[in-house]
């Protein structure tokens, strides 16, 4: 398999190893598939990672600050590169959301897939109907 996209709900699930309903089968796959592959994502997935880290540590209380240093350390040692798009090619991605009716920031996920014609990870159900509906392949 070549590069793909990584869908930051993915990433985010392997903060918590020991969490059954975070870490399943299909995230271990993804995660094993970062040894021989790259994983491009948008923008928007360093802000998601960030936030998700926030709201697990301050306000569900799920993740200590060792878990933290612990998950961003993996994260840094993982082939991620960054895609950007300009300003306005981002502001634009509402018209792909409207049309597929899913969150803005899942349509910047559904965009690079469409436009590298990668293959997309994503554990987000509307996302992934969405990928499958523009002829995307997803990850199994």
């Amino acid at each position: 398999m070549a590069a793909f996209i990584l869908d930051a709900s993915i990433a985010i699930s392997w903060c918590f190893p020991g969490d059954p309903t975070e870490n399943t089968p299909y995230s271990r796959r993804v995660l094993k598939e970062l040894v021989a592959n790259d994983a491009i994502v948008p923008e928007i997935w360093a802000f998601e990672i960030a936030n998700d880290i926030f709201v697990s540590f301050r306000k569900r209380k799920r993740i200590s600050e060792q878990q933290i240093t612990e998950y961003l350390s993996l994260l840094q040692a993982l082939p991620i590169r960054v895609e950007s798009q300009s300003l306005w090619a981002n502001v634009g991605l509402e018209a792909l959301a409207r049309r597929q009716n899913i969150a803005a920031y899942d349509a910047a996920y559904l965009d690079l897939a469409l436009r590298t014609g990668l293959a997309l990870a994503t554990s987000d159900e509307p996302l992934r109907q969405a990928a499958t509906a523009q002829g995307i392949a997803v990850l199994a």
